[in-house]
């Protein structure tokens, strides 16, 4: 059964180790590995998968253009990487560096209202999803987080109000540590869900209730690298007694789609 990961991240190799140690701090749970592309490539191989979206998140404007170029070099040098980019809401100039990003053969974005600090739905960024709709690219959003309320299941439905257009991936089925709320709210079918940093950490009766609830047709895997080792997230979401059929969309078939490859 082929596998693609729509959830990793990965750090020029100078931030690998700074970038990694800080995400488990922001998360208060150490990482496994750094954040480097070779150490990702190992880690893919190991686990069977031959496809994957690298993506990072700028927690300032600043930050957006080496990422952007970063991760652009990236998948361009890494056959079956696909590179999503990063803006900050409310920066200046977004339509210049969506301009750039398509150019540099990015296919969509990641976006950590935690980390940046601004809520899914402000205003300051409506008019920037409004363009990222326009142009057909999905927004990977990381999704919940029972500190803050940032990214909560509530705030991305008032966004899609105004931006109902907007082809959205919700990671960690749609609400990390606050679960039982994404369960109770479900998107509309534009929204995704992705499977990472919640297997390991959610009941299995849980995991069966959102499976059934949003459908599993509308399901991607997604490791979320350096967090957790994908070998680990796969042979996880294999004990789960879905069918070959389910199991094949959401460990493939749901991203072939999403991107529109060959398989």
């Amino acid at each position: 059964m082929k596998i693609a990961d729509i959830h990793v991240h990965v750090f020029p190799d100078k931030l690998a180790k700074k970038a990694a140690h800080s995400i488990g701090e922001f998360y208060e749970k150490p990482v496994y590995s750094t954040a480097s592309l070779e150490l990702l490539g190992t880690e893919l191989e190991e686990a069977g998968i031959s496809r994957c979206v690298i993506s990072n998140s700028a927690t300032t404007p600043s930050q957006v253009f080496n990422i952007n170029t970063f991760l652009a070099e990236a998948a361009s040098t890494h056959p079956g990487y696909i590179g999503f980019g990063s803006l900050y809401p409310g920066m200046d100039g977004y339509e210049e560096e969506l301009d750039r990003m398509e150019e540099l053969g990015l296919k969509g974005l990641k976006i950590h209202p935690d980390f940046q600090k601004v809520p899914i739905d402000a205003s300051c960024g409506i008019e920037m999803y409004r363009s990222v709709a326009k142009r057909g690219l999905p927004v990977l959003f990381h999704m919940g987080d029972d500190r803050y309320d940032y990214s909560s299941p509530k705030r991305l439905t008032n966004l899609l109000r105004k931006v109902p257009d907007l082809k959205v991936i919700a990671a960690h089925f749609g609400g990390w540590t606050i679960w039982e709320r994404s369960l109770n709210h479900p998107q509309p079918e534009n929204v995704l869900y992705d499977t990472s940093s919640t297997l390991p950490l959610v009941s299995r009766e849980m995991t069966y209730r959102m499976f059934d609830r949003f459908g599993p047709e509308r399901f991607l895997f997604g490791s979320d690298f350096p967090m957790w080792k994908p070998r680990d997230m796969v042979a996880l979401l294999l004990t789960f007694d879905l069918g070959d059929d389910v199991m094949e969309k959401i460990l493939y078939g749901n991203f072939v789609k999403l991107f529109n490859l060959k398989v």
